[in-house]
């Protein structure tokens, strides 16, 4: 395909994310457009980075109750927890350095939990599944593109859009488990979108309500309920531009019990009781011109926990501007971002009164693709950070795709992240509390720290025929650099006690210090497979191993990962009104891994297989069922560090209309 014509069909789809609609994956890979590789719409083998794409289809017809569970099966992710306190691991690298975007929009409310990243929270601000149109995942740092936390990959939800007719979906569905000790649950959600004013206003709709009851074991899963609600108006007073205006209310509970899944401790012997709240507003304008494309948008998000009676609230300012020039598409950006933290937890009795942190940081981002020859796109960015703690951070990219022919693709490069340190984390007048329910700690925070920083490269090796079948591996590598660590500065249990604070006793106080240095480096392979008609076959592979390269524990493995993962789907069609699936999925031993400030010990392997189906009643009613965990696999707390259900039995209904 020559390059000018390359380019109208840029320009085309760039126009329909403009005008708010989106292209629906299909199964087969030259048909799926994605956006968040560089900020406009290409197909998913043009874009310049390792991308995984979850479709509409595949949401309609797996009975996924989230996100998580419908990321189970993308190569290099892995998906710790269970239930609702599942959190999402990308590379080897943890959660918090996977950045989370709805429509292009962080999420990010970590602050409200600073002495662990309490499982799943961030997931349960997402849309329910029924108002998603599809879920991108991107492999590597996207810090040149998206900033501060893109240093693992980037999980973009895309949500479905208000089209000329009313669309409406209702979903309930609920979960039993087969072992008595463990919580049912039972979710129901609701997505309706149309017209207000034929060809003006639009309004999007879309809420959830999910209740799981808690385990009767200790260290099972707590009580959880979710329930979220937001609406999007959507203006167009011409076809050149939209303006969406967007307000969301979103509330988690995490309720735990003595003599259920808490005991009593030393320190503690009162049930838990946590509650999560979050607002979130943004107003969006999207402009097609001639020239190219203008996306920008103000967003305020605003998220609390009350029982500790901390409030984070953050608010973004971006512009995204995108030009075809002949052989170029050339993306320009800025951003600017202020965060407000209000936290009453402050240890330091020298420094009680000081209980609100705040920071700004502004950003410019450039891009440019340039298609050199009609087989050959060199894209190359940068994006420079102004923080008010930390000064400037430069993190540049460059990565090339070369089609060199119908069948074969090689693609790769190299690209840079970083992570700010928290708020709290750099205020030398800051001492958080921590130790759980068993020791009675205290964090100091540190002013010379610095952001960490990443600098990965990969290269992937494409082939497909074009018919019914691909296959692919990439070969990926990630340095690390001044990781951020905890330190014992004081332990009772040492030979160097803590002395009382403000007459207080401390069983340990620490600070944190940038002193790591770790390497990660890994193969992932991927195959898609359309056997016959009704058959088709994907499954991926991903080898990850990381080793700390400095510090107390130099040569050991960073985080709890398995060196070998490995999935695979088949699905069928066994009647033209019902589709079968069934999955496995294999997650390797990991080795012994940092936790904190010891390493703990690995765990073992385990294999899970599940199998579902989905049946059309009706043009408009379709039940969805499916039996998890087949062979009642075991994984426990004492064998494996945490808990993940039974075998247990999904039933659900949708109603679309």
């Amino acid at each position: 395909m020559g390059v000018f014509n390359k380019r109208k069909i840029a320009l085309g789809v760039i126009a329909a994310i403009s005008s708010g609609s989106v292209f629906a994956a299909s199964d087969s890979n030259d048909t799926i457009v994605v956006t968040t590789a560089s900020g406009f719409q290409q197909k998913i083998e043009d874009a310049p980075a390792s991308i995984s794409v979850v479709s509409r289809e595949q949401l309609e017809t797996k009975a996924y109750r989230d996100v998580t569970d419908a990321l189970k099966d993308v190569p290099g992710v892995l998906i710790t927890g269970g239930g609702s306190s599942s959190d999402i691991s990308i590379r080897g690298m943890s959660s918090k350095y996977t950045m989370i975007l709805v429509d292009g929009k962080r999420i990010d409310t970590r602050n409200t939990r600073p002495n662990s990243d309490g499982s799943g929270i961030e997931q349960g601000w997402l849309p329910p599944l029924a108002a998603i149109e599809r879920i991108e995942v991107i492999r590597g740092p996207m810090s040149s593109l998206y900033g501060s936390d893109a240093m693992g990959g980037v999980i973009n939800v895309i949500t479905r859009k208000a089209q000329k007719e009313w669309k409406t979906s209702l979903r309930a569905d609920t979960t039993l488990t087969e072992r008595k000790n463990s919580g049912n649950s039972h979710q129901s959600s609701i997505y309706a979108a149309g017209p207000i004013i034929d060809g003006l206003l639009g309004l999007q709709v879309h809420g959830l309500y999910s209740h799981r009851n808690e385990d009767k074991f200790i260290g099972g899963f707590n009580k959880q309920e979710m329930r979220n609600g937001s609406a999007t108006f959507s203006l167009t007073p011409d076809e050149q531009n939209t303006f969406d205006f967007v307000a969301g209310r979103y509330e988690q509970d995490r309720d735990s019990t003595i003599g259920k899944t808490r005991e009593c401790t030393p320190k503690s012997c009162d049930d838990n009781v946590n509650r999560y709240k979050r607002n979130n507003y943004s107003i969006t304008h999207n402009g097609n011109y001639d020239f190219g494309t203008i996306n920008t948008y103000i967003q305020r998000d605003e998220s609390s926990n009350p029982g500790r009676d901390m409030k984070y609230n953050e608010t973004v300012f971006n512009n995204h501007s995108v030009f075809m020039l002949d052989d170029h598409t050339v993306s320009i950006g800025g951003q600017y971002r202020y965060e407000d933290l209000r936290d009453d937890g402050n240890q330091l009795p020298s420094a009680r009164d000081v209980n609100k942190l705040t920071r700004w940081s502004w950003a410019l981002v450039a891009e440019d693709e340039w298609q050199m020859t009609n087989d050959f796109a060199l894209t190359g960015g940068i994006r420079m950070d102004k923080d008010e703690n930390f000064g400037a951070h430069w993190t540049p990219r460059l990565y090339g795709v070369w089609h060199a022919d119908e069948q074969w693709t090689i693609k790769g490069g190299v690209s840079t992240g970083y992570r700010s340190p928290d708020l709290r984390h750099v205020a030398p007048n800051w001492g958080q509390v921590t130790g759980g329910r068993f020791l009675k700690g205290m964090i100091l925070g540190n002013s010379d720290l610095k952001p960490e920083k990443t600098v990965s490269e990969e290269i992937s090796v494409i082939w497909n025929n074009q018919d019914n079948f691909n296959i692919g591996i990439t070969l990926f590598n990630t340095d690390f650099k001044d990781k951020i660590t905890e330190i014992r500065d004081c332990d009772k249990d040492s030979a160097k006690p803590c002395a009382p604070i403000n007459g207080i006793n401390y069983d340990f106080i620490s600070k944190r210090e940038n002193v790591d240095k770790v390497n990660m480096h890994g193969v992932e392979a991927t195959m898609n497979w359309d056997i016959i008609e009704d058959w088709s076959l994907t499954a991926n592979y991903t080898y990850t191993d990381s080793e700390q390269k400095s510090g107390d524990f130099k040569g050991k493995p960073l985080n709890k990962t398995p060196k070998h993962m490995a999935n695979a789907t088949l699905n069928w069609q066994t009647l033209p009104e019902m589709k079968t699936w069934t999955r496995v999925n294999f997650r390797g031993k990991t080795s012994d891994y940092l936790l904190r400030t010891r390493m703990d010990k690995g765990t073992p392997s385990y294999t899970f297989v599940d199998i579902g189906v989905s049946y059309n009643l009706t043009k408009e009613l379709r039940v969805l069922g499916g039996v998890y965990n087949v062979f009642d696999k075991r994984v426990t707390e004492e064998n494996h560090g945490s808990v993940l259900d039974g075998r247990r039995y999904n039933i659900g209904i949708t109603y679309d209309f």
